[in-house]
């Protein structure tokens, strides 16, 4: 049995994509590049395509080495607010854009 910390739980029992991606939007960046492997295996599991490419996406930018003024590349900040808009339709009922 694998222990989960409170806020992951919240989205592993998530019952369905809407209320994932509102998870997505709203936790900590922190968790996402902390847990990002269990957060990655519960989207994959759930086949919440749309969420693994946001989770990506925020790795991604998490990680990237920034330009001399610190800003991320721009081609990363706009998958990620690519992913974030995608997200945000699915919160609020909307398809997937795999859907």
């Amino acid at each position: 049995m694998t222990i989960m910390l409170p806020i992951i739980e919240q989205l592993a029992n998530a019952p369905d994509d809407a209320m994932r991606a509102r998870w997505l939007l709203r936790v900590p960046e922190q968790v996402l590049s902390r847990d990002h492997v269990a957060i990655h295996d519960l989207l994959v599991t759930a086949g919440f395509q749309d969420g693994i490419a946001a989770l990506n996406a925020e790795v991604a930018a998490s990680s990237a080495i920034r330009d001399s003024s610190g800003t991320i590349p721009q081609r990363i900040r706009f998958e990620r607010e690519y992913a974030r808009i995608g997200l945000a339709i699915i919160a609020r009922g909307g398809e997937g854009k795999g859907a």
